[in-house]
């Protein structure tokens, strides 16, 4: 179950490296309509990171739960 959770720390990492990637080119983009495009797909990997962090959470809360730990 732990290959689960750093499967997800995993996913994390690729999602923050997504939004510096997409952050980078919005600020390089003269058009404003590729500045844009480029600071939407920021916050939709900003948005990914949320939801598996959120799942993270979740499921070391689940983990925790089976072996009879307090969190």
């Amino acid at each position: 179950m732990q290959q689960i959770l750093e499967g997800i720390l995993e996913a994390i990492e690729d999602e923050i490296k997504a939004q510096k990637r997409y952050q980078i080119l919005a600020e390089k983009a003269k058009d404003p309509k590729v500045k844009k495009f480029f600071e939407q797909l920021r916050i939709d990997e900003e948005n990914h990171e949320n939801v598996l962090r959120n799942r993270y959470e979740a499921f070391e809360k689940m983990l925790n739960a089976d072996r009879g730990e307090n969190v």
